[in-house]
């Protein structure tokens, strides 16, 4: 089958990339045609014709400084993705859908009020799927929220669009009840990111790429990975461990890489924290505060499932850390119970989005 995924997979964010081609090459492996559906609003577009062409792009300084980490990541897409023609607005996929079987919405916070709201500077349901003939299945696969309560004026929006998903599955499990407050009428499942689908062994390619550029990144030390501006604390960290290395502003190859051979990882990223689990490194996330706690539940869900949910710092301390560090880990327990929610993942893939086509 033919199967179109909206997601993140333009941001310039290493997990954003990641879960995207999680997903793409499992459905690659289930034998079905699978491809990013390449939805890139305009006001997101770092190429020059558009920054020539759009006077409300950025501040040129800005510009420059996205555009070059977008080509970074722009290598990594053009090689490990599959992509349709460019798509810069829910306009140009109303007029011009991609031909599919399934559409499917996710992973990532594609139900973030925010991208709802401002995803093309005003209110757009795209990741809602709001587009293409009636007869495609439309599916949320793992979909974040990327809060527990809707604001109000979003969710007024939502609630028109919520039920085009024929099948609608969560990452979190607050994810649930946020649905359900939208007015989703269907049954609901959580699942794991796509990262997890597959295990480890799906990212061999990247990492023998990265080994003939990054040999011996991290070795051995402490590596950090750290979002929202709390790159600050990295001579903090430093002092408390030792020698480290920060994986901001990596490529993605060497980025994976960094985090399999680090001794050990900081970070406040949910993907690092996977790759962590995924690649036996020891590792504490960090929370956010704020305007950021809504993202919060995605370690909770994530490390309850595995038992490790002591690695959930609120925020850094070095003796909490070094205590949390410092404890053995029973990867083999980790890897089966990481097993079974990845199977969880597989199944309502099969069960509900696969065979749905023919319900």
């Amino acid at each position: 089958m033919k199967i179109g995924i909206l997601t993140f997979h333009w941001a310039v964010n290493y997990g954003a990339v990641l879960q995207a081609y999680a997903l793409q090459t499992y459905l690659h492996g289930l034998g079905h045609e699978a491809f990013m559906i390449d939805y890139k609003p305009y006001n997101r577009d770092y190429s020059l014709k558009n920054f020539i062409l759009n006077r409300k792009l950025p501040h040129p300084l800005l510009y420059l400084r996205e555009a070059s980490k977008d080509r970074m990541f722009e290598d990594f897409r053009s090689r490990y993705l599959v992509r349709t023609r460019r798509y810069g607005s829910l306009e140009e996929l109303r007029d011009d859908p991609p031909g599919c079987d399934i559409y499917v919405s996710g992973s990532d916070q594609v139900l973030h009020p925010r991208t709802l709201m401002r995803g093309e500077r005003r209110p757009c349901p795209a990741y809602m799927l709001d587009f293409g003939p009636e007869n495609v299945l439309r599916a949320g696969y793992a979909v974040s929220f990327g809060c527990t309560d809707y604001p109000r004026e979003a969710a007024a929006i939502a609630r028109k669009y919520i039920n085009r998903f024929d099948v609608l599955s969560v990452r979190e499990a607050t994810g649930v009840k946020v649905a359900e407050s939208l007015g989703y009428g269907r049954s609901l499942w959580t699942v794991p990111d796509p990262v997890i689908l597959a295990g480890a062994s799906v990212y061999g390619s990247i990492l023998s790429e990265a080994a003939s550029v990054s040999e011996g990144l991290a070795k051995g030390r402490t590596a950090t990975y750290l979002l929202h501006g709390k790159d600050s604390l990295n001579p903090v960290i430093e002092k408390d461990f030792g020698k480290t290395v920060s994986l901001n502003g990596c490529s993605v190859p060497q980025w994976v890489a960094g985090v399999k051979n680090a001794s050990r990882l900081v970070t406040n990223s949910f993907h690092g924290t996977v790759f962590a689990l995924l690649f036996h490194v020891p590792f504490v996330s960090l929370l956010e505060a704020g305007k950021g706690a809504g993202m919060n539940d995605r370690f909770v869900t994530l490390l309850s499932r595995v038992g490790l949910e002591e690695h959930i710092l609120p925020s850094y301390d070095n003796a909490r850390a070094e205590n949390v560090l410092c404890r053995p880990i029973d990867w083999e327990a980790v890897d089966s119970l990481m097993e079974t929610y990845a199977k969880e993942g597989r199944d309502f893939i099969g069960s509900h989005i696969l065979q749905g086509v023919s319900l």
